[in-house]
């Protein structure tokens, strides 16, 4: 997690799309690129530890890039059972959340699935989230999705979302990449 100034600079981002989502009653904020190796995860992972300095709010980190899962490795926590043993309904959340904070927890993978698409696009998975919120009540689900130019899961887990951040990276992402993710969350 980031430290000193970069810690800062995540603590200011926490209270502008907390200020947002509150002011426009969302719950929801997907973290996506247009490409892997952007930092969506690296966003994604120091939000919800900045969202745990702040006591007043409570939020769930779900690692949904189920191709490339690394927000355990960013925590170097091995859960208890993966989010997608949740989202096949074999564990509840309360069984594979790992709390962060008094106010912080992350539903983690703990491998890379061979087939995410069959899995998210389950008539079960919108339930799934919907009974999570209204069991625990976050002011804000982040999901950490795939990059949506790199598969089908971004486009079906943008649907569950009211919010959407597209992190590019500098002298890598290009002005088309970003056009087109653009176009991808528009839809």
């Amino acid at each position: 997690a980031a430290a000193g100034g970069e810690a800062q600079a995540f603590d200011i981002l926490r209270a502008k799309i907390l200020l947002e989502m509150r002011q426009k009653g969302w719950k929801r904020i997907a973290i996506t690129s247009a490409t892997p190796g952007c930092g969506k995860t690296t966003l994604a992972c120091n939000l919800i530890v900045g969202m745990g300095r702040q006591p007043d709010a409570r939020a769930i980190l779900f690692d949904l890039d189920l191709r490339r899962p690394s927000d355990a490795k960013f925590f170097g926590i091995a859960p208890p059972a993966s989010i997608s043993d949740m989202l096949e309904e074999s564990v509840d959340f309360s069984q594979q959340a790992v709390k962060i904070a008094p106010n912080a927890a992350l539903s983690l993978a703990s491998a890379p699935v061979g087939d995410p698409a069959r899995l998210l696009t389950r008539d079960s998975v919108e339930g799934t989230f919907d009974d999570i919120q209204a069991r625990y009540r976050p002011d804000i689900m982040i999901f950490d999705t795939p990059p949506v130019m790199v598969s089908d899961e971004a486009r079906t887990l943008l649907r569950l979302v009211d919010a959407t951040i597209i992190v590019t990276q500098a002298n890598q992402s290009t002005i088309g990449q970003l056009d087109e993710a653009e176009r991808e969350v528009a839809k």
